[in-house]
């Protein structure tokens, strides 16, 4: 009894952490494109079918769910920026514990200690959780997924009632993940090969061809255009993997730094060769996780060799639940001897990285909220925002009417065409809109430069008329 509540507060303390780390600071930077993209498309001011043309116009239906879901947390707590990263934060803070319970249905030994570990303190979860974007959600789904894919494998002689249950949460959890974003087929699609397992127990199996026949052919009738559209899409902004990503495989990404990312890279290798016996035995969950981990890269490395490259750390962010789960089990299989060597060698450097990345963290996102205090500072006029083009200036604007709207709610933005009548024109340049160069030829003859400032990504310029 006294070791099961000491685990219990060894898990506590770790959850505790995992918590702290997304929460703290969750609105340190500001929005940047895609964030303030996606909280115009998601305005709950609009009614469901505005939101659906935003969507599946501009947005071209990527996040299609994870749009409408934002949409009605804006409509409970209010339209601004700083909720819909509380949400982002709540959904991987959500992930901790389901994460934790996945591995403690894998293995019942304290490795789900790890996991909760691992979970809590890997950079890129927190990282995200602080992003406005949909990879946290389709994290938390891959998680559910896993779940009930493997109380279903699991279970023995269930009547049609109980599999009937389990077979309904299996296509709605998948089907509202493809929704969310295409790539989790690559989760499906791994259940699926996994499945064949199971092709000695006949109406098991035949109830899982039927799961995936069914999440295919919904997702098919709701989702053919958007499908469509993208699958002709011949020019896409991802650009080709390197020669450096097939020793890396996103690992510095994914755990903070390049020496983070080979420890655990090392760490996971060495663990795979170690437990062969374990991954590759009929029917084993190490099969399937295996399974994931390999799909995650080479499909869409695959497409990208034969169409046009797709493959980007964040569109596999659950590549994250094979990595952890097989670290963290795999280490438990180990002796005792490399089982503390590799807690040890993980917890510390986890541990310090974490305190680089989180308390001496800099700003890498436009710095809206600093360039508004500097112009507050100065005798605030006229905002004109420069942008590449007018949609781009319509998404600015929408972002910066909500941010820190108590502060800066007087401040008075140009539209896109008008430069104020005004002797103060204060011209804000969000560089990565306009190519990472401010064209001041925009601007009137009848003003001249009397102040400049820079911030991350963001440069301030005041004009005075002559």
């Amino acid at each position: 009894m006294q070791k099961i509540n000491k685990n219990y507060v060894i898990l506590l303390i770790i959850i505790f952490f995992g918590l702290f780390y997304r929460f703290y600071q969750s609105n340190f930077d500001d929005y940047w494109f895609d964030e303030y993209f996606g909280f115009w498309v998601s305005d709950s001011r609009l009614d469901f079918l505005e939101t659906f043309e935003r969507s599946f116009g501009p947005g071209k239906g990527q996040n299609l769910f994870f749009d409408f879901v934002l949409k009605y947390i804006y409509l409970l707590f209010g339209y601004y920026p700083e909720n819909g990263r509380y949400f982002t934060v709540f959904l991987s803070s959500l992930a901790i514990p389901l994460l934790t319970y996945l591995s403690y249905q894998i293995d019942k030994t304290k490795s789900y200690l790890l996991t909760a570990f691992l979970t809590s303190h890997c950079w890129y979860l927190i990282s995200y959780s602080q992003e406005v974007r949909c990879y946290s959600l389709n994290f938390l789904l891959a998680i559910l997924s896993f779940i009930i894919f493997l109380t279903f494998i699991k279970s023995k002689n269930q009547n049609f009632k109980k599999y009937i249950h389990i077979c309904f949460f299996y296509i709605l959890v998948n089907l509202i993940g493809l929704i969310n974003h295409v790539f989790f087929g690559l989760i499906i699609m791994s259940h699926f090969f996994f499945s064949f397992n199971f092709i000695d127990e006949k109406e098991k199996f035949k109830i899982l061809i039927i799961n995936f026949v069914l999440i295919g052919t919904i997702y098919l009738f709701l989702m053919f255009p958007f499908l469509i559209k993208n699958l002709n899409t011949s020019d896409f902004w991802i650009t080709q993997v390197d020669f450096e990503f097939f020793f890396s495989y996103f690992f510095p990404r994914f755990f903070g730094s390049k020496i983070m990312g080979y420890i655990y890279l090392i760490s996971l290798i060495y663990l795979i060769i170690k437990s062969k016996n374990l991954i590759f035995q009929k029917k084993s969950i190490y099969q399937l996780l295996f399974i994931v981990l390999i799909s995650s890269y080479f499909f869409p490395l695959i497409y990208s060799l034969f169409k046009i490259p797709i493959l980007i750390d964040r569109y596999i962010i659950f590549v994250l639940i094979p990595i952890i789960l097989l670290i963290s089990i795999l280490t438990f299989k180990q002796s005792r001897k490399v089982r503390n060597y590799l807690v040890i060698l993980i917890v510390i450097t986890t541990f310090s990285n974490n305190y680089l990345e989180i308390f001496k963290r800099v700003n890498t996102k436009p710095e809206f909220n600093k360039s508004f205090s500097f112009i507050l500072s100065n005798e605030p006029g006229d905002i004109k925002i420069l942008a590449k083009n007018e949609k781009n200036h319509l998404w600015l604007l929408n972002y910066l009417n909500k941010i820190s709207y108590s502060k800066y709610q007087n401040l008075n933005f140009l539209n896109y065409n008008d430069f104020g009548k005004n002797d103060r024109l204060w011209i804000l340049c969000h560089l990565p809109s306009n190519g990472f160069k401010c064209n001041s030829d925009k601007i009137n003859n009848d003003y001249i430069i009397t102040l400049d400032k820079s911030f991350s990504l963001i440069k301030v310029f005041l004009f005075e008329k002559k």
